[in-house]
């Protein structure tokens, strides 16, 4: 346990921009007993010679290119061919730090943890740092990531997770692609303490690709997410369930609102929020007249 083996898996699609430098992040670990698998989920940018040129210079990466499939599969193939005790998973736009793994590692030996994960740095597409720190939280978190209590786990990136947990709790749902890793949490701390570092050992990459700007599919995949959750009776009384799903559909309105730019949207969401839990909706009407004042 000193030394374990952690496989990393990076799923890349089109990311000849930033595949360097998130390669050289895990190259350049501390901790230097891990394999890479390097997910090419069809790209056309020719993202795969950047990818072949550090396996020819590093027999611990591997490459696998399979036909595009999305996020969610790439990482599945990624753990499909991976071995070690522990998994990490790092997007191709984002970097870690060079203690990322090791602080990780020995969060690990302080706790009966399924899943450990730490703060980020935002940066932008020229790897410039950009706002303030991302931070999660640490303890039994289902029921405040089902409440969307603020961040819990702050992405795929921040995390280590144990092999076994993955085998039990299951891979990432292929149907999802940017409510994906929130799925996953929920069924993972649904089962196992999650465990926090409070230090920044890696950056997550704003810029204007980012999934999440994408409102309709955002709306289908995390509706889809809390059906999953109802039915496995994942919210511990009905009102909990109609509070969860009022602050959902408050976080869609907003969406909708702003990067999705449909006020029609905004406001079929902001009725679903009423009719779901009135107290939700009042507080939010509140805390809105209270900017306006």
């Amino acid at each position: 346990m000193e030394n374990p083996f952690v496989s990393i898996v990076i799923p890349a699609y089109n990311s000849k921009r930033y595949i360097e430098e998130s390669i050289r992040s895990v190259v350049n670990q501390t901790h230097q007993n891990f394999e890479l698998i390097v997910v090419d989920d069809g790209s056309t940018d020719g993202q795969s010679e950047i990818i072949l040129d550090w396996c020819g210079k590093d027999k611990r990466i591997r490459s696998v290119r399979n036909p595009n499939q999305g996020v969610s599969a790439a990482r599945n193939i990624g753990f499909n061919h991976s071995c070690g005790e522990y998994v990490a998973f790092l997007d191709a736009d984002d970097v870690w730090m060079p203690e990322n793994l090791f602080i990780k590692i020995k969060k690990f030996t302080t706790g009966n943890y399924g899943l450990v994960h730490s703060d980020a740095w935002f940066i932008d597409e020229h790897s410039n740092r950009k706002g303030g720190v991302m931070a999660g939280c640490e303890g039994c978190l289902l029921e405040h990531i089902l409440q969307w209590k603020t961040t819990q786990i702050p992405g795929p990136s921040s995390i280590l997770v144990k092999r076994e947990v993955l085998q039990i709790v299951g891979l990432f749902d292929t149907r999802l692609s940017t409510s994906a890793d929130h799925d996953f949490f929920l069924r993972v701390a649904a089962k196992f303490t999650i465990g926090r570092v409070p230090v920044v050992t890696w950056k997550y990459r704003l810029h204007n690709a980012n999934m999440h700007k994408v409102v309709l599919v955002m709306e289908r995949d995390i509706l889809r997410v809390y059906a999953k959750a109802k039915a496995n009776k994942l919210f511990k009384t009905k009102w909990f369930e109609r509070e969860c799903y009022a602050t959902m559909y408050l976080i869609l309105a907003a969406s909708w609102a702003g990067d999705g730019e449909n006020k029609t949207k905004a406001l079929y969401f902001m009725c679903k929020v009423f009719l779901s839990h009135p107290i939700v909706f009042t507080n939010t009407v509140k805390r809105v007249m209270n900017r306006w004042l």
